[in-house]
């Protein structure tokens, strides 16, 4: 069992970029949900595995997808259009299909409900998307989301060509300062450099780049992450890391990693092995 295939015309479409209709699934599905398939599903708010960060074939806690009714999983499925942009959401299910509905989870973090903190979130092997409402601050938090996929094919094509080209106009020098951890969801820490500190034609690269990674997803996603890193300096002052062989790409066997972050924010990219990758999106406001 995948993901419904639910036409991206018509209806479907009127969940994306709304997080009030992400709001409103969330309560259905919750409702939904017998009681046995809440005690699978629900966890505290403030769970530690709210944050968790699981890229193995490893089996997670949570209500398989195959433990739902069909309408139910129709629902799952209207979350993810919630969540994500036309182009992220075709990610998404691509991604879906490598692994069985028995080893997809689905979690609650704190019940839906009116003026109440609650997370949803889809856990699988190189998917992982969440949304989180705190109440008041409904800025608080976003992710962690994970990405990429093993086979991953041509899915990411668009952000590769534009990190090959920023990698191109670099010069020997500036690529050894650039290097700095190389696993997904490591933090940056101190290394690498500042975007706004970039040879211009590469600030405007690093940009760009960023930028393509959140068109995955809704456009009040992207909002809320935008207000976080905004708030912390904007995209300028994200540090830029950038490690190993970026001469090709992953299909023609370049090996590479690349972030930008600080200590409250990362994106990323880690190329695990040829048509094999992992993508990493969090980001927390400071207190």
């Amino acid at each position: 069992m995948v993901f419904p295939a639910l036409s991206l015309t018509g209806s479907a479409w009127l969940f994306q970029g709304n997080d009030d209709a992400a709001r409103a699934v969330a309560t259905e599905l919750f409702q939904s949900l017998d009681e046995e398939q809440k005690g699978l599903a629900l966890k505290p708010f403030d769970d530690k595995d709210r944050h968790a960060e699981v890229f193995p074939a490893a089996e997670r806690k949570g209500l398989a997808l195959d433990k739902l009714k069909p309408a139910q999983v129709a629902l799952v499925d209207k979350m993810l259009l919630a969540m994500t942009s036309e182009y992220g959401a075709g990610r998404c299910r691509e991604i879906a299909k490598q692994t069985p509905a028995n080893r997809r989870y689905v979690n609650f973090f704190g019940a839906p409900g009116p003026g109440e903190s609650f997370a949803f979130r889809i856990a699988q092997h190189h998917l992982t998307l969440v949304h989180c409402e705190f109440q008041p601050d409904m800025g608080k938090e976003f992710g962690p989301v994970l990405l990429g996929g093993n086979p991953v094919g041509q899915l990411w094509d668009a952000e590769e060509s534009i990190l090959l080209e920023l990698a191109k106009s670099l010069d020997k020098d500036l690529l050894e300062k650039l290097k700095g951890p190389g696993g997904s969801g490591q933090a940056v820490g101190k290394a690498g450099i500042a975007v706004k500190d970039l040879p211009k034609p590469a600030a405007e690269l690093a940009r760009k780049l960023l930028a393509k990674r959140l068109e995955v997803f809704s456009a009040d996603r992207k909002a809320r992450f935008e207000s976080i890193i905004a708030a912390q300096g904007g995209v300028d002052s994200l540090r830029f890391v950038l490690n190993g062989n970026a001469a090709a790409g992953h299909l023609q066997g370049g090996n590479y990693s690349w972030k930008f972050g600080n200590d409250s924010v990362l994106v990323d990219w880690q190329t695990a092995g040829k048509n094999h990758l992992h993508l990493t999106v969090r980001a927390r406001a400071k207190a």
